[in-house]
């Protein structure tokens, strides 16, 4: 992808020339840290392949012409559940989720239904039976650190997800995260202008949804502001970072 170009005998070349007579769905996976040149080779195929169909992973939209967005929504509460007891089950040979159905029940609810939170979950029962991992996940940025070796280093651990996420962000990203971050569940739009500041909070918040870490939901009836809330890298953050003191003061 970081060759895209047309100079002749490129890759890029090469792949429109292989493609542009065959009908075929091309899947380009975790592209949101080569997001300019994975929206360029894209851009390209669709133009010159009319029987290419681009299917992308990204932790945001690659912004071309007839781009379908279709978010990832968490795991519903009987898939994460599944998975959960699927993934233990590997760890712990013989597990039965049923003897501790609301421990597993809670880890599930409080992690969200995010996918890889509850395989980390899961993978320690090795040592902790499941109200012990549910009664933990307060630190659950020190208990879910036991992911997979064969995955890439950013998928082993909760907290190298956040660390990735949060390299790949702009330097005023961080700072409107850093300030949403005192908030705890929901906020409304004109909250987040009076911790945010400045003149572009509309514009800094839609880049932090479209790179998935705040979500918007649409307004209910009688309330004019959109709500929001921020995943759960987005509080770890704050601290770490040493700006909380300077945000918690701010006027609501």
């Amino acid at each position: 992808m970081a060759g895209a170009g047309s100079e002749p005998g490129d890759p890029t070349v090469r792949l429109l020339e292989h493609c542009a007579h065959r009908r075929l769905l091309l899947v380009l996976d975790n592209c949101e840290h080569v997001i300019d040149a994975a929206a360029e080779l894209a851009a390209e195929l669709l133009a010159a392949c009319p029987g290419v169909t681009v299917l992308a992973t990204s932790r945001e939209p690659l912004g071309v012409p007839g781009e379908t967005v279709r978010p990832v929504e968490p795991l519903s509460p009987k898939t994460a559940h599944r998975l959960f007891a699927e993934r233990a089950v590997a760890v712990r040979p013989g597990f039965n989720p049923e003897q501790d159905v609301a421990a597993v029940e809670e880890i599930c609810r409080r992690l969200d239904g995010l996918p890889l939170a509850i395989e980390l979950a899961a993978a320690r029962l090795r040592m902790l039976s499941p109200r012990q991992i549910a009664d933990r996940l307060d630190n659950r940025f020190k208990l879910l650190t036991s992911g997979s070796r064969t995955l890439l280093p950013r998928q082993q651990t909760l907290p190298a997800v956040v660390d990735w996420s949060w390299d790949l962000l702009s330097e005023a990203e961080r700072s409107a995260l850093r300030s949403l971050s005192v908030f705890a569940g929901g906020w409304t739009l004109g909250a987040a202008e009076t911790v945010v500041g400045g003149d572009d909070v509309i514009e800094l918040i839609g880049q932090l949804v479209d790179k998935s870490l705040v979500v918007a939901a649409q307004p209910q009836k009688g309330h004019e502001d959109t709500e929001g809330t921020t995943e759960p890298g987005g509080r770890q953050t704050g601290p770490q970072t040493g700006a909380e003191d300077g945000v918690r003061g701010s006027p609501e």
